[in-house]
């Protein structure tokens, strides 16, 4: 399957080709017994802008899929990080796939932003333990998730200030022992000495990749995909203006 991946969780916008091999297709004829790698990044294309996800986006796909020699309709499926992030970040990435999927008439499949960032990481960059993946939150706050060995998530994602990070991971008996994602430099150690995990530098690690990885069973059953519903984790800043109040005396 041809999978084309879009997130647009954080200031980067990123898009990813990647290979997934059916499972009979995973025998490497070149190889004897061998098997092939279940899935295969052939592209991927980032831009580091905040405020330019609605005009990056597409032509960052279409250049990903141009590097890995393919088309638009050659797709097969789209899977889009469904966040945590910004209102305005998410709804171009969400809505972008979902514009896809219906001009293409293939499956779009969401994946929560921090999964994606989680699996990337078991591509040699995590070695085991608890691993605590942060992003921006804004308003002096973070996304965070935490994941076991295994790669299950464990908690999260929510919304918390960084200086509240240690003392939820003690209430809730979890100590990760390494930091990721784009907002790990958040947590300020100097504020408690004690908690310090150490940073996993993922320049590497390509998030397509992984949202792909972590979708892989309903791609490959062909199971019907569930709503694309974003994680804001809290109302944006706009709201819908209420009924005007009266100045007049009564």
């Amino acid at each position: 399957m041809l999978v084309l991946a879009l997130d647009t969780s954080t200031p980067s916008v990123t898009a990813g080709v990647v290979r997934l091999w059916r499972p009979h297709e995973m025998i490497n004829p070149d190889a004897g017994a061998g098997l092939l790698e279940p899935t295969t990044l052939l592209a991927e294309k980032s831009v580091n802008n905040a405020f330019a996800h609605a005009e990056q986006l597409l032509p960052l796909a279409r250049a990903a899929l141009r590097d890995a020699g393919h088309t638009l309709e050659d797709l097969d499926a789209v899977v889009v990080g469904l966040g945590p992030g910004p209102f305005t970040g998410l709804r171009v990435g969400i809505a972008t796939a979902a514009a896809l999927g219906d001009g293409l008439d293939i499956a779009v499949h969401g994946v929560p932003s921090h999964d994606g960032v989680a699996r990337s990481l078991a591509h040699g960059l995590w070695t085991g333990g608890e691993v605590l993946v942060v992003t921006d939150a804004r308003r002096r706050e973070v996304y965070l998730s935490v994941y076991g060995s295994s790669g299950a998530r464990l908690l999260g994602p929510l919304v918390v200030a960084p200086a509240g990070v240690p003392d939820l991971l003690a209430e809730n008996g979890l100590a990760p022992g390494s930091v990721a994602g784009a907002g790990a430099a958040l947590l300020d150690p100097q504020r408690r000495p004690s908690f310090d995990p150490a940073l996993i530098e993922t320049a590497g690690a390509a998030i397509t990749l992984g949202l792909v990885e972590r979708a892989a069973v309903p791609l490959l059953t062909g199971a019907v995909p569930g709503p694309l519903t974003p994680l804001y984790l809290r109302r944006p800043d706009a709201t819908e203006p209420g009924a005007r109040k009266s100045v007049l005396a009564r």
